[in-house]
This record gives structure tokens, sequence and C-alpha cells, in this order.
């Protein structure tokens, strides 16, 4: 496993990593850990790549914590760990990352960028909203957006969000790093947010990851 990025603060912990060895491998790096019912449901996964995130997830959680810990999760489908920190989790491709805060309100998002996104842009941004772009940033804003409205909904927790209607991600200019304002919107009840965002340069590829 190579560590791409690292964050910590007071608040938080937040890795990115890329999985760099067979399933096979990362398997005997935790299997000894691994409770009976998440054997089974490992047994139970047949694509190879599903396979990878979900072990990779938690050899990187082992890393982050020192120690193995079984990740669960709620109805609406949020990860969550047995202990006093909150986590959220993200992948994308051989890329995983996890954010531990000590913070109930936590979300990361990571997607390497491609220009495939400005077939699907419209399905969570308004048109009117892309046309603004400047062809220039216009894909990197298209996954500014993409990135903090994963966020936001992972930071809600409850499902149930339109990304065009109740998200609203801010994308006034673009730095390597830097904070979005963001805000959800719902029955006229506006919540103000403040996400971190950087990109990073990864061997042939450009990745997003969005945080708070």
């Amino acid at each position: 496993m190579n560590i791409i990025f690292e964050n910590r603060t007071k608040d938080y912990q937040l890795v990115l990593a890329e999985i760099n060895e067979s399933n096979d491998t990362v398997f005997g790096h935790i299997k000894n850990d691994l409770t009976q019912a998440e054997l089974n449901y490992l047994n139970g996964i047949r694509n190879e790549k599903r396979k990878a995130e979900w072990l990779g997830i938690r050899q990187l959680l082992n890393r982050m914590t020192g120690q193995y810990h079984e990740i669960k999760y709620s109805t609406h489908g949020n990860p969550y760990i047995v202990n006093d920190l909150h986590i959220s989790i993200t992948h994308s491709k051989q890329i995983i990352g996890i954010i531990l805060s000590k913070n109930e309100e936590t979300g990361i998002d990571a997607e390497i960028l491609k220009p495939s996104i400005l077939k699907t842009a419209h399905k969570f941004i308004y048109e009117n909203e892309i046309d603004s772009f400047d062809e220039d940033d216009k894909i990197k804003k298209i996954y500014m957006n993409w990135c903090g409205k994963e966020t936001l909904y992972k930071i809600k927790k409850t499902g149930g969000f339109d990304f065009k209607e109740h998200f609203k991600v801010t994308t006034v200019s673009i730095a390597d790093s830097g904070k979005l304002k963001a805000t959800v919107n719902i029955n006229h009840t506006v919540e103000h947010f403040e996400l971190c965002y950087r990109f990073i340069r990864y061997q042939n590829d450009e990745i997003l990851i969005v945080w708070h």
C-alpha cells in the first residue's frame, strides 16, 4: 500500500492511499483479525475490484489506528466503528481513503479526474451552472461539485437528497488546495459548510480529494 496524501490535525486524521498489492497479500495482513461474519461477507464478494477495496480499507484503517476495527454499516449504508471516532470512506479504482474525526460531521470523497465526467455532469449540476464554467477549468469545477456534494451526502448520513436541488458547492476560483463554501438546503432550512480540497498529481493521474 502506497500512501499518497496524509493530513492530521487535532480534530481529524486523513489518509489517501493506493492499493498496490494482490488481494491475497492484503488478506494475509488482516486475516487473523477478521470476524467470522466478515470472512463470510468477504467470501461472498465475487468482483475482484470490490474485494480489493473492501480489504484495502480495512488494512488502511489498521495502519491509521494501530489496531483492527470492525467496520459496520448503518441502515442508510454509512460506515461506523465501535470507537469514539467517526469514520468516512472513499474509493476510486485503486485509490482508497479514510477520514477519522472526533466530530460527528465528517465526510470524504476522492476521484481520479477523467474527461468522461462531462457526460454525466447534468445529473448533479444544473445546466446553466455548467455553462458558466470556463472551458479551461470546467472538468476541475465539475469534479469539485461532485466530490463536494458526495462529501455533504456523507456528512448528512440520512439519504434521500437530490444533489442538484439540495446541495450547492461554490467554485469561484481554483488552486492546488483550498476551501469550498457549500450549503445544504432542505425545506428552506439552510446549513453552511466549509470543505477542504486538494488536487494531487500521482503517477499519470490527477486526483481531487474533498473532505470535512
